[in-house]
């Protein structure tokens, strides 16, 4: 996985919860305290699942929570810094999830060893949007968190069901209340 995901999550934590928690963080992951990750470089998958689930641990938040918030914090704040033009190339919620399977592509396309995720799209009805998600690293939750940051970025209500390990389902609702609805697991 690429580096650019721990130097995220380092930034969120320390923003929102302080940098004692990212020390203790580290330390609960196994790591010295003056780790650092670069955006770009490689980090073993299993590494990055490591100071994840400390992350968990140490913010006292279940996996869904901490990847709701780690999802509104990406979209919101961090890629703002680096990819607020993509953003801007989209006017909608809708438009932008559509296109995130090609900008994962073009995005990573120049950087060596990057595997992306992959999504595929069906629509249910005029409303409802099936998002296929295939990756080996099995973060479902994360991108249903990346998914309402989205809504919340555009200020449109989205309704995001995870229907398995694979699949979300997105509702697109009423744009004018700028409210996401909650994440919801069957």
């Amino acid at each position: 996985m690429k580096g650019i995901i721990a130097v995220c999550l380092k930034e969120m934590v320390i923003e929102k919860f302080g940098i004692d928690k990212w020390g203790d963080l580290l330390i609960r992951a196994g790591e010295t305290r003056d780790i650092s990750f670069l955006a770009t470089g490689d980090v073993e998958d299993r590494d990055i699942m490591t100071l994840i689930r400390a992350a968990s641990e140490v913010l006292n938040m279940s996996m869904r929570e901490l990847a709701d918030v780690f999802g509104e914090y990406w979209i919101n704040s961090f890629s703002q810094k680096v990819y607020s033009s993509l953003y801007r190339r989209y006017k909608t919620a809708e438009e932008f999830i559509l296109a995130i399977d090609s900008v994962h592509l073009d995005a990573t396309r120049k950087i060596r060893n990057a595997s992306p995720p992959r999504f595929d799209y069906v629509w249910k009805d005029t409303k409802t949007l099936l998002m296929t998600y295939t990756s080996r690293r099995n973060m479902i939750d994360f991108v249903a968190g990346l998914i309402r940051g989205v809504g919340k970025y555009y200020q449109e209500d989205l309704q995001v069901t995870k229907i398995d390990d694979n699949t979300l389902e997105v509702i697109f609702g009423d744009r004018s209340k700028g409210m996401p609805y909650p994440y919801e697991e069957t």
